[in-house]
């Protein structure tokens, strides 16, 4: 019994020949608009985006585009169930706040009043957030999606980190967020909205 459950860690861990793509199963998670530890507010900024579904995704299939119409392409990636992504400007962790970027962007920034499309090659899937002076954002704080599966474009989705990394900003690259909740008391109007549309 016991080769049987090491045979199995084994197989689960092991990245497939080919990964489905499941529609809507790639989110985005977190954003870093406005970083005050790095070296410039561009070189601190990324993305999180998030594997929301038991299938691998290959991120080749996945694009982000900015309100400028500037976009990311992601390079070919099998992204396993419920693992994190993090894209950004800079590498290097002495500039860019602290953080380990897996893939980084080029020709792409983030604006105080701006937004997010992310798409999938192939399919109908999209979600988007748009966000501006009215959502408050405190700079530093990364702004956190509440739960994965609810509504992107709402901003009761979203708040702000309550955690610091690196050299002093708040957030969580590359793990779950400090604002995550399943809890339908705590979240009821952001859950209604998710499920009403």
């Amino acid at each position: 019994m016991l080769s049987f459950v090491v045979s199995l860690c084994v197989f689960v861990a092991s990245v497939p020949l080919s990964g489905g793509l499941d529609g809507g199963s790639l989110v985005l998670n977190e954003i870093m608009i406005d970083p005050i530890a790095s070296g410039s507010m561009e070189i601190g900024q990324w993305i999180e985006v998030y594997n929301n579904s038991g299938d691998w995704v290959n991120l080749s299939n996945w694009t982000i585009e900015n309100a400028a119409g500037e976009s990311i392409q992601f390079s070919s990636y099998m992204l396993q169930p419920d693992a994190y992504f993090v894209i950004g400007a800079s590498s290097i962790t002495s500039e860019n706040g602290g953080y380990t970027p897996d893939d980084l962007w080029y020709d792409f920034s983030l604006n105080l009043d701006d937004s997010l499309i992310l798409s999938s090659v192939g399919t109908d899937f999209t979600e988007s957030v748009n966000w501006d002076g009215s959502w408050d954002l405190i700079p530093g704080c990364t702004l956190e999606r509440v739960n994965p599966g609810w509504s992107c474009s709402d901003n009761e989705t979203w708040q702000h980190s309550t955690v610091q990394f690196g050299d002093g900003d708040s957030g969580t690259p590359s793990t779950q967020n400090s604002v995550f909740s399943n809890s339908f008391g705590q979240n009821t109007w952001a859950f209604i909205k998710a499920f009403v549309r």
